[in-house]
């Protein structure tokens, strides 16, 4: 029974469609952020900025200060991959060149916003690119197809467990987030008075606010407060639900995407992997919906022109 469903859940047969939309969604997130940092500036700051860089963390990313040039040049090189990796241009070269420069380049930003490398906008998109650089994500939507069948006749389920592992990879930092918020705090995070400190000290931080009004109207509210808490910490257990049930997915999402605008307003706070959700839309059955909608619009042109 558990192996019957272990394999529905990796090896169900799955859309090239998909699988190419979520090579494009990661790679042109990926490509935004990139561009939106001057990661290989920090290169050059002062030895005064890497007194906590230790050997050990500057050997893991080979980092080594003071070469801003080379710094550049591979963030260069970093974005043409995520160009190509985007259009589907040999996707096991520039998905995992990409991912691998990107490994390298990210912790440039930790040296000024903050000492952990991790989750700060590349995590999940080098994890995933390196995914997909190893699938079949080019078998739609790319240009080495251009809508032609795919040279090479694949399992279907070829398909799906790659697009799988890089939903489930996003699905984990709901989960996770939820698990160290009872583990760290305990109960007691959803608590009205936990939640108006936490809406309090957000409206504090004067150099990252950019919405105000929001955090104060909840930490008036006690009742508002106590739902604010149960509510982060429920939906952040049960985002999961998405890779089991897909039909709550309907639900899920469209909340997620409210849920991330509310933590804007209120704590300004923006989840930068928001537009990753992306890869949770059924893009093969939008598709074939669009394809059939037009289908009558061009026999309707077709007749016209017999005639």
């Amino acid at each position: 029974m558990i192996a019957l469903w272990w394999n529905r859940f990796w090896f169900a047969p799955g859309s090239p469609v998909n699988l190419a939309a979520a090579r494009i969604v990661f790679a042109v997130h990926a490509l935004w952020v990139l561009l939106s940092r001057d990661l290989a500036f920090s290169s050059d700051l002062p030895a005064s900025f890497w007194v906590h860089a230790t050997w050990s963390h500057r050997w893991r990313y080979l980092l080594f200060p003071g070469h801003g040039d080379l710094e550049y040049a591979l963030q260069a090189v970093a974005a043409v991959a995520l160009v190509g990796m985007a259009i589907g241009y040999r996707p096991r070269i520039t998905g995992l060149l990409a991912a691998l420069l990107l490994y390298h380049l990210a912790p440039l930003e930790s040296i000024i916003s903050n000492t952990n490398p991790m989750e700060r906008g590349f995590t999940i998109s080098i994890l995933a690119l390196s995914v997909l650089a190893l699938s079949p994500c080019a078998d739609a939507w790319s240009v080495s197809n251009r809508g032609r069948v795919p040279r090479v006749e694949r399992p279907a389920w070829e398909y799906h467990w790659p697009l799988v592992l890089v939903q489930l990879f996003l699905a984990q930092v709901y989960l996770f987030a939820g698990y160290s918020k009872l583990y760290l705090v305990g109960w007691d995070w959803m608590m009205p008075e936990q939640v108006r400190y936490w809406q309090l000290y957000f409206s504090q931080i004067d150099q990252d606010i950019v919405f105000r009004g929001v955090a104060a109207y909840i930490a008036e509210r006690p009742l508002l407060c106590g739902l604010v808490g149960v509510g982060a910490v429920a939906f952040d257990l049960s985002f999961i639900s998405v890779l089991f049930w897909k039909r709550s997915r309907i639900v899920i999402i469209p909340l997620a995407v409210l849920f991330h605008a509310g933590i804007l307003l209120a704590n300004n706070i923006f989840f930068i992997n928001l537009p990753q959700l992306l890869i949770f839309v059924d893009w093969d059955w939008l598709a074939n919906r669009l394809a059939r909608r037009a289908a009558p619009v061009a026999a309707g042109e077709l007749s016209v022109e017999l005639h």
